[in-house]
């Protein structure tokens, strides 16, 4: 293999648009010098060259020859070295990405390294909905004041999703995820110093907490999409989205015993260092690429010359059916899912009448269930799809709609029994309820949490921060507004959780109708 500083290359094509290219020979090198770099409203030219050793070439695609495409103008682009796929190593490689070694098992420990920082994100967003009771009882917070400290952490959230999946497109989801991690972690552990400091600064924090996490999934999403392969990225999906189930049921289970032994402030002390465990396994790692197309080219994925602009790219995919289907979709569960998030201990305490230190019980058991199913929806949507026995869509519409309309059925009944009274009964068919619900919702892993993956590979992290986003606002909307409906209807749980369930079946009949299972044409821009 030689590299592209070798004075022997060859021309093997080139095309222009608005002007004609001239050939002349210049050091064994076919060039077209009457082309300028391109500007704005201009079209670029662009060359193919491959590296030739006596007669013959080596490696160009289709043909066992290597090729290259490359803008006239752009530095340094003949002297890259050549990696052991065939192309640059500095047009194509990211950090993180394996440079020797098998890699065969990479998927796995890449799964396993993210299902941690995702265990942990979903662990320190969760403690403060146990925490946030004694909270207000400090602090003298009504409901409505509970819901704005609840939601300040979704505008942060909101705000660096978009940001988070074009850079892990670009530069590699690893830096982004870990700069994500140390964020959200040191937002946690200044939670109690900013809660006494004010109302400014804990709504900050909050803010900052969100800022940090809301990177995370964009990252992940982007990574498992350029190194997971195609035939287990809904494991991989499942199992990390899994991970965030555990740690919000970890939180649940944990944090009331932590508050009762310390105080509410040592829940966000513990919490907000747990990432330090993680830090060096994560450093160390590296990931085979088994899906180089994805996450566009150029170095660390940087535009090339006719390329469109991040803002028109993103325009045309969020124009397409099969991306507003994962919008909406996400837009939908997310009401249900942040709603019960944050109010489901309120919820057994006020209404059912369960007392803080056995709330647990209650709280901790739908999450772990919500990762069993999770996890085994992603190992069977995966195999049906190896073994042909559905098609994609027909996999990705049935576990999506019945982990909608399912949880609106069971959220329906929870509410009835709720305002039924706080009978043993009540409370024990609630909890059923709720937990089958849960449980439910998790088919969605291998529903709009991968589709992503089968409609935008390229720009995997950027479409699913565009649904995550839709997933937030729901989020800044329905935790405050819930809040709102409780003290506007003498705490009537029955509104909160019909306005959920009718989401839920809205937004499963528009996902059926929309979504795709191929890669959309703006996918290639």
């Amino acid at each position: 293999m030689m590299s592209l500083a070798s004075p022997a290359v060859v021309l093997i094509g080139s095309s222009c648009r608005r002007g004609r290219s001239r050939r002349a020979a210049s050091g064994g090198r076919a060039i077209t010098p009457a082309v300028t770099p391109r500007r704005w409203g201009q079209s670029a030219c662009r060359v193919r060259i491959a590296p030739i050793v006596g007669a013959r070439a080596d490696n160009i695609p289709g043909t066992g020859q290597d090729t290259f495409s490359s803008s006239i103008g752009a530095p340094n682009e003949f002297s890259a070295p050549l990696d052991a796929s065939g192309g640059s190593a500095a047009g194509r490689s990211k950090p993180g990405d394996r440079l020797s070694g098998d890699g065969e098992n990479d998927w796995l420990t890449l799964t396993l390294l993210a299902a941690v920082a995702i265990f942990v994100c979903y662990a320190d967003r969760s403690n403060i909905s146990t925490a946030i009771i004694p909270m207000a009882k400090d602090f003298g917070w009504d409901k409505i004041q509970t819901g704005g400290v609840l939601s300040a952490f979704f505008y942060g959230y909101a705000l660096t999703q978009l940001v988070g999946g074009r850079l892990a497109d670009s530069f590699g989801g690893k830096r982004v995820l870990a700069l994500g991690v140390l964020g959200w972690s040191l937002a946690t552990f200044v939670t109690p110093l900013a809660a006494a400091a004010g109302a400014i600064p804990l709504v900050a924090a909050r803010v900052t907490l969100g800022a940090g996490e809301g990177v995370a999934f964009p990252a992940v999403h982007s990574l498992i999409s350029r190194h997971v392969p195609k035939d287990r990225q809904s494991t991989a999906v499942a199992a990390v989205t899994a991970a965030s189930y555990g740690g919000a049921a970890f939180a649940f289970g944990v944090t009331p015993a932590v508050v009762l032994a310390g105080g509410w402030e040592a829940a966000f002390y513990t919490f907000g260092s747990a990432a330090i465990f993680w830090f060096p396994f994560w450093a160390a790692s590296s990931f085979k690429v088994v899906n180089d197309a994805a996450n566009g080219g150029g170095k660390y994925g940087a535009e090339s010359a006719g390329k469109p602009g991040v803002i028109d790219e993103w325009l045309a995919l969020v124009k397409t059916r099969e991306v507003r289907a994962i919008c909406v979709a996400q837009f939908a569960q997310s009401w249900g899912g942040y709603g019960l998030l944050s109010w489901l201990p309120t919820y057994f305490e006020e209404a059912l009448g369960v007392p803080l230190g056995d709330l647990p019980a209650f709280t901790v058991l739908p999450y772990f269930i919500q990762g069993i199913v999770g996890v085994g929806s992603g190992v069977v949507a995966d195999q049906w799809l190896r073994e042909g026995k559905f098609s994609t869509k027909f996999i990705r519409r049935a576990f999506q709609t019945v982990g909608m309309v399912g949880p609106a059925v069971c959220l329906a009944g929870a509410a009835v029994l709720g305002g039924a009274g706080a009978t043993d009964a009540n409370i024990f068919a609630a909890a059923v309820l709720v937990d089958v619900g849960l449980a439910l919702s998790a088919l969605t892993l291998a529903g709009v949490s991968v589709s992503h993956l089968d409609v935008a590979p390229r720009h995997a992290g950027l479409v699913f921060a565009t649904g995550n986003t839709c997933a937030t606002i729901a989020g800044i909307i329905a935790v405050p507004l819930s809040g709102w409906v409780l003290e506007a209807t003498g705490q009537s749980w029955s509104a909160v959780f019909g306005v959920i369930a009718v989401l839920y079946v809205v937004g499963a009949a528009l996902w059926w109708a929309w979504v795709g299972d191929e890669p959309v044409p703006e996918d290639s821009l």
